[in-house]
């Protein structure tokens, strides 16, 4: 996938790297170009675990647009014409229909192009010119394609799929589904900065999830937020990770579907956290649609019902904070985060 390390959820219960062995299953492995992934439950059952690892290997090949041979990629590669979709395709396009609409357009799967486009400036070190932009547009939006359940037109040539901004969500998703079908009372499932929780984590209290500082993401957290209790999704997407940088000029790696453009740093991270389980899907795109429209994002998200923080470097260059109205109530207290 175009991405490469994501933002990391930090769970501040153990450390992730220890070895469980008081009923937790827990593994750490890195797919899909080094995104790395946490896999922690109980009561631990190995063969669980085998099961929902090899479903998440399979997201690559349904959604991997860098390959020609992945799910996506033959449909990105063949162009128009009618396609059956697989079980995740069709649950991926419908999630992303419904967050378009909800987002006003700011968030959109067929964003590819510019990806590639924005990518190729970047080795070139050539700032494309508005022909090129305006040409990669024509395959931008909803008018390119028609989804009718298992089923997908794509009605013109140009269109492109890039499900970076929604996969990692849905497949946390999809694992956690996989685990309480199984009877899982608590749970970490983590993909870069897509993260799902429920239950006492091993330490006996509710679990955990720091957000980066965007000046030092790999050194100290800018605040911790905890389950409130029934569960958590929590996604981040910081402009620290995998930046696109054409003739000297670093550009947040997310792309503005309306303009053709990177959007500005100036957006430095977006976080977004529903209470409950079940929703990292909508929670991932939800931080790419806050970090497109910025202030206003933070808006939407509490529309959506969700929790959200943006953070914004201002003019003077101080970091300037913009939250949900309850975004405060899922805090660590101080006091209990050291």
């Amino acid at each position: 996938m175009c991405f490469r390390l994501a933002v990391l959820w930090l769970c501040c219960c153990l450390a992730l790297s220890a070895a469980v062995d008081d009923g937790w299953y827990h593994d750490e492995r890195q797919l899909w170009a080094g995104i790395p992934i946490t896999l922690r439950f109980t009561p631990g059952d190995e063969a669980l675990g085998d099961r929902v690892w090899a479903y998440l290997q399979s997201i690559d090949q349904t959604f991997n647009d860098w390959r020609d041979d992945s799910d996506i990629g033959r449909i990105n590669r063949a162009g128009p014409g009618t396609y059956a979709l697989n079980a995740d395709l069709a649950a991926a396009f419908a999630l992303a229909g419904r967050m378009r609409g909800q987002t006003g357009g700011a968030c959109e799967i067929t964003v590819g192009p510019l990806r590639r486009l924005w990518r190729q400036a970047e080795k070139t070190a050539t700032w494309p010119g508005e022909a090129e932009i305006a040409q990669v547009m024509t395959g931008i939006g909803a008018g390119g394609y028609r989804v009718d359940g298992a089923s997908l037109t794509v009605l013109k040539p140009g269109v492109q799929f890039d499900f970076g901004g929604v996969c990692k969500g849905f497949a946390v998703d999809r694992a956690a589904e996989m685990l309480r079908t199984a009877g899982c009372t608590a749970a970490l499932v983590q993909i870069g900065g897509e993260t799902q929780v429920w239950g006492q984590a091993p330490a006996k209290r509710t679990h955990r999830l720091g957000i980066p500082h965007p000046d030092a993401p790999d050194e100290r957290m800018w605040t911790r937020i905890q389950d409130p209790g029934a569960g958590l999704c929590g996604s981040t997407s910081g402009n620290y990770r995998n930046p696109v940088v054409v003739a000297g000029k670093v550009l947040y790696h997310i792309y503005d579907p309306r303009t053709g453009q990177p959007t500005d740093t100036h957006v430095l991270s977006a976080s977004v956290a529903f209470r409950g389980q079940g929703r990292n899907g909508e929670a991932d795109c939800l931080t790419k649609a806050m970090v497109v429209l910025g202030e206003p994002g933070v808006a939407l998200v509490a529309q959506a019902g969700a929790e959200g923080l943006l953070l914004i470097r201002a003019a003077d260059q101080r970091i300037t904070i913009h939250k949900t109205p309850g975004w405060d109530a899922l805090a660590v207290p101080e006091e209990a985060a050291k």
